[in-house]
């Protein structure tokens, strides 16, 4: 049996901003430091990918197989200055991949001892379940350098219906990052969110 992640709510973004709710998801995941495309970046997309893939060749063997889904990324920077202020090389990121909820640590732990053989960095890795709940999100069509466009639209909607953020910035690459021409990229954007205080 093919188990796929194809959750349509996850996966799926209108091109203007809306309110979803989100409930806890299992993830494989790896965080660092730097510029996005950088070395440490692009380790981390690799050793991410590699492990997925393990997970799924050992759930194959238990007649678990899944579609290892999109990258994804959360990104932060220190204080409260605007990620847009601070250089590229001192941001934080976290990066995700779904996996399904069936995967337990004893599945990671044996495919992390095969695969960091090959590639110590799977060593960082770790299995997360991480709980969002109310999000606004959109999709950004075109060049990462023109996120804040969308992320603009996200903050106006969030102002206009007294929401402030409640988490970090996170992006699911909906498209390649590595083999996708960076105006027909297509990225969800999506701000964790509580209410904001009545005055």
């Amino acid at each position: 049996m093919n188990l796929m992640i194809t959750d349509n709510k996850y996966y799926h973004a209108p091109d203007h901003p809306e309110l979803i709710e989100l409930e806890s998801n299992l993830y494989l995941t790896i965080s660092d430091q730097g510029a996005p495309g950088g070395s440490a970046h692009l380790a981390a997309v690799q050793a991410l990918y590699t492990s997925a893939y393990g997970v799924k060749s050992l759930m194959m063997k238990e007649g678990k197989d899944f579609i290892v889904p999109v990258l994804e990324g959360l990104w932060w920077v220190d204080g409260n200055k605007p990620v847009r202020e601070v250089p590229m090389e001192q941001w934080y990121w976290k990066l995700l991949i779904r996996v399904p909820d069936y995967v337990t640590e004893s599945h990671w732990e044996r495919t992390k001892l095969n695969a960091s053989i090959d590639n110590p960095l799977i060593q960082s890795i770790v299995l997360e379940t991480i709980n969002e709940g109310k999000c606004v999100q959109m999709m950004h069509n075109g060049p990462y350098e023109r996120e804040q466009e969308t992320v603009d639209l996200i903050e106006a909607f969030m102002k206009d219906h007294n929401l402030v953020q409640n988490g970090l910035h996170h992006e699911i690459y909906i498209s390649d990052i590595m083999s996708t021409p960076p105006e027909k990229a297509r990225t969800i954007l999506r701000h964790p969110v509580r209410m904001g205080t009545i005055l």
